[in-house]
């Protein structure tokens, strides 16, 4: 059990830093943080997303506190035994930013920790280096880069992404059901039947996918969230859920049985369509580094690819 291998947040740590003032996130805390997303200059990376963090809550574990003009999120990471930072959320201003590391400073002494900021975006890099004094190390990883689409080219695949589309539309009896809270007994035993008779739960790095479903399925529509199951012949053959931010929509969790050629594209098409007619962008998130995600996400239609830094503070 992947379980095994987590470095949970010791309980005696646990109860000193949320007698700092930090709160775990939960799922009806979405409306009071939206009005910081949506004041931001730029766009964020997808593990920034709110569903993210509350589906992968078991292996990286998310608190926040809102310090001076920003909500910021810090995150227990159980797979590496170490707590971690987001970019702060809110509207970007230098003497701002520089006040809101100071408060998060001196919570992090007091815990001993290491301020570790994972997922900027490069817009957002002048903002942490322009901190009075403070100096970093910077470190990127191509795998954690974020591809992002237009959404109109969701809405009609072009060259061989729409050739595989109309080949699963023509050739299949398919049929599509939106996801609600009755459907999660079916995506656990497609998941385990699909994906974890066939992998071991080591592989899992950042938490078991039937964990993020028993996590975002019953309260999908509270994260404002989407998805779909698809079946052939009534047999379920993939699913894809995602949510909704500001102008932009983030995939964030699929599965597909081998066999039917186009189901992958055919899901996003059958998402646009659905839900994201009204959104500017759409995000695939990262591939991770496996060569077959690259060269399926990097083909699939044009796109942005773009880097996640991680800043670690050194001292000043």
């Amino acid at each position: 059990m992947y379980l095994d291998k987590l470095f949970f947040f010791p309980e005696e740590k646990k109860q000193r830093f949320l007698d700092l003032g930090y709160r775990q996130i939960a799922p009806s805390d979405m409306a009071t943080f939206e009005p910081y997303y949506d004041s931001m200059q730029g766009s964020w990376s997808s593990p920034m997303s709110f569903m993210a963090m509350i589906a992968w809550g078991n292996a990286l574990t998310f608190y926040y506190k809102f310090l001076g003009d920003y909500l910021v999120f810090a995150g227990w990471d159980a797979t590496d035994d170490r707590m971690t930072v987001l970019p702060f959320i809110g509207y970007y201003d230098k003497a701002r930013i520089a006040e809101a590391f100071r408060l998060l400073m001196e919570d992090f002494r007091k815990m001993h920790f290491r301020v570790i900021i994972t997922d900027m975006r490069q817009w957002m890099k002048p903002y942490y280096d322009s901190i009075p004094g403070a100096r970093w190390e910077q470190w990127k990883n191509d795998d954690l880069n974020d591809y992002e689409y237009p959404a109109e080219a969701f809405l009609s695949f072009h060259g061989k992404s729409g050739q595989n589309c109309r080949y699963f539309r023509k050739n299949y009896n398919y049929e599509v059901k939106e996801i609600d809270e009755s459907d999660l007994p079916k995506l656990e035993g497609f998941i385990d039947e699909v994906w974890c008779s066939r992998t071991e739960c080591e592989s899992c790095n950042y938490g078991c996918p039937l964990d993020c479903v028993r996590m975002i399925v019953p309260v999908l529509k509270d994260m404002n969230g989407f998805g779909i199951m698809v079946y052939v012949d009534g047999i379920p053959v993939g699913y894809c859920i995602g949510s909704r931010h500001g102008k932009r929509a983030l995939i964030q969790f699929q599965n597909t049985r081998d066999g039917y050629k186009g189901i992958g594209v055919f899901m996003y098409q059958e998402c646009a369509n659905r839900f994201l007619k009204d959104y500017d962008w759409i995000s695939l998130g990262e591939d991770m580094g496996v060569p077959g995600i690259r060269t399926y996400k990097s083909r699939l239609a044009p796109h942005e690819w773009i880097p996640r830094f991680e800043y670690r503070y050194v001292g000043r």
